[in-house]
């Protein structure tokens, strides 16, 4: 079944899938029969029929379009199936979702952005959401995927390289484009944020998907404009590039894998907390912490850039020691009040609704572009955005 040019449905919520025992019954029999025609010398590249269900998102129809095309990036859900399933459906973090008997989930419209790749950065591009298709495959980063999942994703991988282009060196992993911001263990911005999709960086697994070539060597780390905080990961990824020059003071921070679609900071790092996340600036920004592209949302309503706390006298201290429940965003542009002659399109252009995009209300309530509507924004409204 080739991918259809589809819409979501108009209304409604469609039926929570669920994995029964006749599926695994089916994915059986499925098995066995691709066992049999193998042996009667049966083509095993032959294309494939695919098994979508549709499992569309509630913010879905919210989405822009997406600028560009140019990766495809492959993601493990380091969870249970049924949880990441529900979770990435909820939040619009994947466009497609490949389940272990290999029906294939169409969760974000493909031509539009899911919010799947987070901080991610390849060839000095970043924010890849805005240039990348994201699919989703039920498993861990260190454990082989099963056999339905190899015939599924290979055939689906197939039919998107062939409507969109897509080289196979483009063909790429969470853990090759995600990369960290500055923390209190790594003062630059460094790769080894996440090891999600690990596995689809082995050559084997890559040619038993269709997959002819891969990325030979990290150009960021190789530019400078990442460091390596996790090594294994980085030999893993690139074995037989020469070791980086570039490392982090501690290049070797302990590796968390959340349960669940990693862990639920996919689209964007979002707010980060004094107090919760850090009991300082510099532990959560790193040596931005002073920067123009930090911003601070202090419990008394004040908002103010870093670099506006650091030129200030009166407002200094509250940079160096920020209180409990201090809020900052990191790498975001201050983009200034909404007003009737500066709408939020003509401050942040095509990403006034990005799902990264965040809209804070003169009384205080902050919302993602995700949860607005450009006519319901008020005068006096604050917006914050990646460019």
């Amino acid at each position: 079944m080739e991918i259809p040019e589809h819409k979501p449905p108009a209304s409604g919520v469609p039926a929570r899938p669920r994995l029964t025992r006749r599926h695994v019954l089916l994915n059986a029999a499925r098995a066995l029969v691709a066992v049999r025609a193998v042996s009667a010398g049966a083509d095993p590249s032959a294309p494939a029929k695919l098994r979508f269900a549709d499992y569309w998102s509630p913010r879905n129809k919210r989405r822009p379009l997406r600028p560009s095309t140019r990766y495809i990036v492959l993601h493990t859900t380091e969870g249970a199936e049924q949880g990441s399933l529900n979770k990435v459906r909820r939040l619009g973090e994947t466009h497609y979702f490949v389940g272990l008997n290999g029906t294939v989930y169409r969760i974000i419209d493909r031509s539009r952005i899911a919010t799947h790749a987070g901080r991610s950065m390849w060839h000095g591009r970043r924010a890849l959401d805005d240039s990348s298709i994201g699919i989703e495959v039920s498993g861990y980063y260190d454990q082989d995927i099963t056999q339905a999942q190899y015939t599924a994703l290979r055939e689906l991988l197939r039919q998107l390289k062939a409507i969109y282009k897509v080289p196979d060196v483009n063909i790429l992993t969470h853990s090759m484009v995600a990369y960290g911001r500055p923390n209190r263990y790594h003062h630059e911005e460094h790769r080894g944020r996440k090891r999600c999709g690990m596995i689809f960086a082995r050559p084997k697994v890559r040619a038993a998907l269709g997959i002819s070539s891969q990325p030979a060597a990290d150009a960021d780390v190789e530019a400078g404009r990442v460091a390596v905080a996790d090594l294994v990961l980085f030999r893993a990824l690139y074995p037989r590039a020469a070791s980086p020059a570039a490392l982090t003071a501690s290049a070797s921070p302990p590796v968390e894998i959340p349960s669940g679609a990693n862990g639920g900071e996919e689209s964007f790092e979002g707010f980060l907390e004094i107090g919760i996340d850090g009991s300082s600036a510099r532990d959560l920004a790193g040596s931005a912490y002073r920067s123009e592209r930090t911003i601070y949302f202090f419990p008394d309503g004040l908002v103010r850039t870093g670099a506006e706390l650091s030129r200030s006298r009166r407002l200094r201290s509250r940079l160096e020691d920020p209180p409990n429940g201090t809020r900052l965003l990191v790498g975001y542009v201050y983009g200034g009040h909404v007003q009737s002659s500066r709408p939020p399109s003509r401050i942040a252009g095509a990403r006034w609704n990005y799902p990264s995009t965040y809209y804070r209300f003169p009384d205080g309530k902050i919302l993602s572009g995700d949860e607005i509507e450009d006519s319901a924004i008020p005068e006096q409204t604050l917006i914050f955005y990646q460019r």
